[in-house]
């Protein structure tokens, strides 16, 4: 038997920790001597109080860790509680890593402040292109990356490759946002396409064409969605300094789709409407 310091030291958990489950009837001492109060504990006791451990990282309460322990939740109801925690770590993990990146990307551009080249944004023609989708309103960004993620995964099964083109975004809401997306989102078509295609989202894919542009800035995007944030500078800056006006909406074509693991090799075109028309700055300068 172990002492608690000892079975602290086993279990890695503090004697605090233990003392306080013991007082509150929760996770008890093998045998507590009647001369001393030493507490002593058992190796085979670990099973139990790892469980306890377990559902307390869940973010349950210590009197709902003891209702469930009086009712002796399963090993696999609580593998299916833990397996459901682990997935929400992951993606806040995956959302924090993401902050930090568009953070590191914000430094970068603040760096390299007044050193921008413009050369590689091209103005062109944007022809009308069939196009299989759907438009509308996303809570969030997330919810875009889930959606996507399912339709990469789906319409190659149900669609023939050679049908399919560039997956391609389009923004059609006058500003960037981070809530309430007004996105139109599926893959252009190399030929017409005569099916719908729903979605476990609720969302229905359907055929349509994508209006033509007659001019559009486009730049072409290595990277993350962290590497955007030059790229929105660059062709904003060109815009400005070669007298055009951004219209609007925005479209992103990927030529290279990110996959998990593998961001940094994404390929993508933003192109920005653009036209001659006087705006504002015209009516200040004059």
């Amino acid at each position: 038997m172990f002492r608690i310091g000892e079975f602290s030291r086993i279990a890695q958990t503090t004697i605090i920790q233990l003392r306080h489950y013991d007082q509150i009837g929760l996770f008890q001492p093998e045998y507590i001597d009647q001369f001393t109060g030493y507490r002593y504990y058992r190796a085979t006791q670990l099973p139990d109080l790892n469980r306890i451990l377990a559902m307390k990282d869940l973010g349950l309460t210590l009197e709902q860790i003891k209702q469930l322990v009086q009712e002796k939740v399963s090993v696999d109801e609580l593998r299916g509680m833990l397996t459901l925690k682990k997935a929400q770590v992951e993606q806040e993990l995956s959302e924090t890593v993401a902050t930090l990146r568009l953070i590191d990307a914000r430094l970068s551009q603040i760096e390299r402040e007044g050193g921008m080249s413009h050369d590689d944004v091209v103005i062109k023609e944007i022809p009308a292109q069939p196009f299989f989708g759907f438009r509308a309103v996303l809570p969030d960004t997330r919810k875009v990356g889930k959606i996507t993620g399912e339709m990469r995964r789906l319409l190659p099964s149900r669609v023939s490759k050679k049908k399919l083109g560039y997956f391609t975004a389009v923004f059609h809401a006058n500003a960037f946002l981070y809530e309430n997306v007004d996105v139109e989102m599926g893959f252009l078509l190399n030929d017409a396409l005569d099916m719908t295609l729903p979605l476990s989202s609720g969302y229905e894919l359907i055929p349509r064409i994508l209006p033509r542009v007659e001019m559009a800035a486009c730049v072409v995007r290595v990277g993350g969605p962290d590497k955007a944030v030059a790229s929105y500078a660059n062709v904003g800056r060109w815009i400005e300094a070669n007298g055009y006006h951004m219209g609007n909406p925005v479209r992103e074509m990927f030529i290279v789709p990110p996959s998990p693991g593998k961001f940094e090799e994404t390929v993508c075109e933003i192109q920005i409407p653009v036209s001659f028309e006087p705006g504002i700055l015209d009516k200040i300068t004059n």
